[in-house]
């Protein structure tokens, strides 16, 4: 794949071009979008602000991934009574590139909330993202990893959740032909994710879609009301280096999709003002625990994310394997010093179970002090409810198939524990935050759509209230927390909004 980068241009003059429409980022959304509006025949030109990165061979050690293809390293955080990282890939693909390959559809019970509350139009019926959810599963080879690479850490959690009698699956996954190297979060080191920079990037590309990447948008220009195009300057994403400007101008249109994160902070640096913009930000974080057993689990050995139960989803918390490389693993183990390093020897005995909340908590996206992003998000009391009930499970499954001791990770529990019983502190704890170490990587909300401007920042067909040839395509337009992985559902509504613009 030839994309058009800072090295291409350095040491070149300021560029100008034109396309029918400008998208602003390559993730599930602007790839997406890029795939159907260039073979319906539309002149199509993307930008995004990370690197191309390469189509397989990704290196193995996690700093490599970090600097290169996450937001920030993955230092970005949002911050309340507690620091929540909030993880983002920066690359052409975005997140997919380095995501977990997790396939969910939309639950039809977060949809039909929707509904009820007057956000969505036939654009987006139920019937016509199943649909489109049919033909993104054949396209992006949707399917269950094979037991031939499942591995341990996902085969231990399948045990303890037949242990309890409870609801399990292998987790559907986008990979064609998985080969179980355990590294999805650091890029697929063979190519067998279909992540966005493999699929529907070149595929747009086949079509005639320019790519423009070390690109950074800066803002989205006007003209009598009208969105007309892109002002943007390829900017080396890890030394800062800069390059030539680029202007891009829409003759249809300019469609963002730069997340729930980058959203809503482009159309504030663009002017556009609305008092939902970059409020009611929502996401799906998650804790994990640790366990030791007896033999072998080998994190690094199979689908990093393959086997999940849904059992608890009533109860707004989904659980999961989550396998990490030793450098990150070793971050969250207990002690230092000796003890901590018999403990690294011992990592291949390590198994890892994340569980993830839909949390009640509203947050807010906007500018900081010096023009920066400043992410304010503070978990509800009854989301670290959850998280405490969440967390006793996992201990509870973990004892349940044998690991002979948890490292909870939890503050106020021992570092160390060697059966259930211990579990019980969790029931007597307040709900405070501080407690858990979170990630959230599933973020919506930021400009939500509805057909009134006084609810939504965009209609139901993703066009900005206000403002013509302005749509936003991404995570930022869902109503509501899915409480599952968001990837297919982004896909899809971009889809469906993209196909009604062709």
């Amino acid at each position: 794949m030839t994309v058009i980068d800072l090295d291409a241009t350095r040491g070149t003059r300021d560029r100008v071009d034109e396309a029918d429409f400008v998208i602003i980022g390559t993730g599930a959304a602007g790839a997406t979008a890029a795939r159907v509006l260039s073979e319906a025949g539309h002149d199509v030109a993307l930008i995004e602000e990370g690197p191309a990165p390469p189509q397989a061979g990704f290196r193995a050690d996690a700093y490599s991934a970090f600097r290169s293809y996450w937001r920030d390293m993955g230092f970005q955080a949002a911050r309340g009574r507690a620091a929540i990282p909030i993880l983002q890939g920066r690359a052409v693909g975005g997140t997919t590139v380095v995501n977990g390959a997790i396939v969910h559809r939309l639950p039809e019970a977060v949809h039909a909330g929707w509904e009820s509350d007057g956000a969505l139009d036939s654009r987006l019926s139920y019937d016509a993202l199943t649909r489109t959810f049919e033909t993104l599963d054949r396209e992006l080879r949707v399917g269950p990893a094979p037991e031939s690479v499942l591995g341990r850490n996902n085969g231990t959690l399948r045990a303890a959740v037949k242990t309890l009698g409870a609801r399990g699956n292998v987790t559907l996954r986008n990979v064609d032909g998985c080969r179980g190297s355990g590294r999805c979060n650091q890029g697929c080191p063979t190519g067998r994710k279909q992540s966005m920079h493999r699929t529907f990037v070149p595929r747009a590309m086949r079509a005639g879609a320019r790519v423009y990447a070390t690109c950074r948008a800066e803002r989205v220009r006007f003209s009598r009301g009208r969105a007309s195009g892109v002002s943007a300057r390829f900017r080396h994403p890890v030394t800062g280096e800069r390059g030539p400007r680029l202007t891009l101008h829409a003759r249809r249109a300019v469609l963002v999709a730069a997340s729930a994160v980058g959203t809503p902070m482009l159309l504030l640096r663009s002017g556009v003002r609305h008092p939902l913009l970059g409020r009611r930000f929502a996401a799906h974080p998650g804790t994990s625990v640790m366990g030791i057993f007896d033999e072998p689990v080998r994190m690094w050995s199979g689908a990093t994310q393959g086997y999940e139960t849904t059992e608890f989803l009533d109860d707004d918390m989904k659980m999961e394997t989550v396998g990490v490389p030793l450098e990150i693993g070793a971050a969250r183990m207990p002690g230092f010093g000796a003890d901590l390093v018999r403990r690294v020897a011992d990592f291949g005995h390590v198994a890892q179970w994340g569980v993830q909340v839909k949390a009640r908590a509203r947050g807010r996206v906007r500018r900081g002090l010096f023009g920066d992003t400043a992410i304010h998000y503070d978990l509800t009391d009854e989301d670290v409810s959850r998280f405490r009930r969440g967390v006793a499970r996992l201990i509870e499954m973990m004892f349940a198939t044998g690991a002979r001791e948890v490292w909870p990770g939890v503050h106020g529990l021992p570092a160390r524990i060697t059966s259930a019983d211990a579990a019980a502190g969790l029931a007597d704890m307040d709900d405070d935050p501080r407690r858990f170490h979170f990630i959230a990587a599933h973020l919506f909300g930021t400009a939500a759509m509805h057909p009134d401007h006084r609810r939504g920042v965009v209609g139901p067909d993703g066009g900005v209230h206000g403002v013509e040839a302005l749509h936003v395509i991404d995570s930022s337009v869902f109503p509501s927390n899915l409480g599952v992985n968001p990837q297919h559902s982004i896909c899809a509504i971009a889809w469906r909004l993209a196909a009604a613009l062709a």
